[in-house]
């Protein structure tokens, strides 16, 4: 047989391939390279982060500190200036449009605890870099704020935040770089709410809880970290958390938005301090089972998930697999 018979088998070969959508195998046995852009990873199982995602990528995303004006919002309401750490992932596109995911450090942190500087970026960054490069998740933005301290008490201050993340930091952010919101009002962000997350870790995660509480309107997904919605005071014996959980269901049902409409992946360490408390708070959510639905493996089977992490101690050193399992539950 000639050279022309075997060039028409392999045409007809391709073509087959096409149209039954499979890969197309050359005769050689070298597989075409898979164009496969959605995330392929499981997420009805928790994952260890892979040892290699602490190195950097060919393909890495940048850091970009901003300033932005804001208020204290407390009695005195006085001006401040901020700043937030901004990590846009690698090839960003004015032109496309991006997730966004706000992430609030602990208690004495600030904004470049999690990601770092463009001089010294830290794990978060490069883990970030490696999800996006091995398809875990879609390419995502990523804000780093810092809590302004007023004149208020520590949780009045943290109820503050939720005036500042609406008023200034979220229009500054979403102005500036290209999220699915067409607009930076009140419109804008609601109708965009399916692509924006909020995270934090011990106080990051009460204020994670206070966003769901008072903000769902603008935000998808909650992952709070190692703390329910406010400590546990035992000074009178008494634990806050089924109250707390009450507050939480209120805020979530006066929403108007239903339980396929909002996602909480929650975690802490065994050895975590505030573990009872975040637990317990859990326990109380889900005997609300109009606004909540508890799941064990991901959001296709609920609204509502708990992680602890054998082992882990309250330390945002630690928070990374709690980070990874969250955000490759996000955005589907």
């Amino acid at each position: 047989m000639g050279k022309r018979y075997w060039i028409g088998i392999i045409a007809a070969l391709l073509v087959i391939a096409v149209v039954i959508g499979v890969p197309a195998v050359l005769l050689s046995g070298n597989t075409v390279a898979s164009t496969k852009s959605k995330p392929t990873i499981d997420t009805t199982k928790i994952h260890k982060v892979p040892d290699s995602y602490s190195k950097t990528p060919a393909k890495a995303g940048k850091l970009v500190k901003i300033t932005y004006t804001s208020r204290t919002y407390d009695s005195n309401n006085t001006e401040v200036t901020k700043h937030a750490m901004v990590y846009l992932p690698y090839g960003y596109d004015k032109n496309k449009k991006y997730d966004i995911v706000y992430l609030m450090h602990g208690y004495g942190g600030s904004y470049d605890t999690f990601l770092g500087s463009s001089s010294n970026p830290r794990y978060l960054k490069s883990m970030l870099d490696n999800m996006i490069a091995r398809v875990d998740i879609k390419p995502t933005i990523v804000v780093t704020p810092t809590l302004t301290w007023g004149n208020e008490g520590y949780y009045d201050t943290m109820d503050n935040f939720q005036k500042e993340l609406v008023n200034d930091l979220m229009p500054t952010v979403e102005s500036s770089y290209s999220t699915y919101a067409k607009s930076t009002t009140d419109k804008g962000f609601k109708a965009s709410r399916s692509h924006r997350a909020m995270a934090g870790f011990s106080m990051g995660g009460c204020i994670t809880w206070q966003t769901l509480r008072d903000n769902t309107r603008y935000f998808k997904y909650y992952l709070p970290m190692s703390c329910p919605l406010y400590y546990y005071d035992d000074s009178n014996g008494v634990d806050q958390t089924a109250d707390m959980a009450k507050q939480i269901d209120n805020g979530v049902a006066s929403s108007g938005y239903t339980k396929s409409q909002y996602f909480v992946f929650a975690a802490t360490g065994s050895k975590d301090y505030v573990r009872h408390e975040l637990i317990n708070q859990v326990k109380h959510l889900k005997q609300y089972s109009g606004e909540f639905k508890s799941t064990d493996t991901d959001f296709s089977k609920g609204n509502l998930m708990l992680y602890v992490a054998k082992g882990h101690h309250h330390s945002f050193k630690q928070s990374y697999v709690y980070i990874y399992n969250g955000l490759i539950r996000f955005f589907k």
